[in-house]
């Protein structure tokens, strides 16, 4: 014996919680949800009447509301209109996850591009070596910090600073090494001078005091120092001759304390 054509077909797992997320596990009869009660999935149009199991026939029903309706079609409409506005704003929410997926795809698309003309920059300033899979992942992640800008500049400064050319097309690789190195941490140091116009100065001269000093050198104790200096009025012209004056770490910091006592004499008068 076949079966009936409007016999009940049961809901498929797969389907009941699609309609169970769609109605937020709510009974759309009488609002009371899971786990406080056990959720049925209802059909809007009665199997019986010709009702399928088409998520817009669907709704989520605690079992009260469920066993007391039978087969018989809802007369509340505000029910069914709401389960149909429902599944029209989980289409909406659907078609903007989409799109915001596709512009996701494009910030990446031109990011990527971006690291690609950073890359291709560096090696018009920096020739004879390209960034490797590694060196473009660090300038992705520089890009992030330091705007386009930023970045441009810094390795700018960089070449300029650092950078020895064993031949007019190529650079040693130690100085393109040391050059790419510091690029971010010069993207650092001209966003921090915006707000402090002594700071490339004061590393600068920390510099010279790293190169005239023994092992013993301590590059955030000589910064101290100097920012207590400059703190007391003395002058950057005064603190360079320090620094070119220094024999030796103890030295330089001997120079400052006794610049900086200078400074506070007057004051203890």
């Amino acid at each position: 014996m076949k079966p009936e054509s409007n016999a009940r077909i049961a809901v498929p797992k797969r389907i009941r919680f699609e309609v169970f997320k769609r109605d937020s596990f709510k009974c759309q009869y009488c609002g009371t949800s899971a786990p406080e009660v056990i959720l049925h999935v209802d059909h809007i149009t009665p199997v019986a009447a010709g009702g399928t199991n088409e998520l817009t026939n669907l709704l989520t029903a605690c079992f009260s509301c469920n066993s007391g309706k039978s087969d018989k079609k809802l007369d509340d409409k505000s029910a069914v209109q709401k389960a149909r506005n429902q599944m029209e704003e989980l289409q909406e929410r659907r078609e903007q996850l989409e799109m915001m997926m596709a512009w996701k795809e494009g910030l990446r698309d031109i990011a990527q591009d971006a690291v690609e003309k950073v890359s291709v920059y560096w090696v018009t300033a920096a020739p004879g070596f390209s960034p490797t899979a590694n060196g473009k992942k660090k300038i992705r992640l520089w890009l992030r910090r330091y705007s386009l800008d930023e970045v441009l500049k810094a390795m700018d400064i960089a070449a300029d600073q650092y950078l020895v050319f064993e031949t007019p097309e190529r650079v040693s690789q130690d100085s393109w090494e040391e050059a790419f190195s510091k690029v971010p941490r010069i993207c650092q140091v001209e966003r921090d001078s915006r707000d402090d116009p002594d700071l490339k100065e004061l590393f600068y001269i920390r510099g010279i005091v790293r190169n005239k000093c023994d092992r013993y050198f301590n590059a955030t104790d000589c910064m101290v120092w100097l920012r207590a200096a400059r703190s007391w009025d003395i002058p950057i012209r005064e603190l360079r001759s320090i620094a070119l004056e220094t024999r030796y770490y103890s030295h330089f910091t001997d120079l400052i304390s006794k610049a900086i006592d200078e400074r506070k004499s007057p004051e203890k008068g």
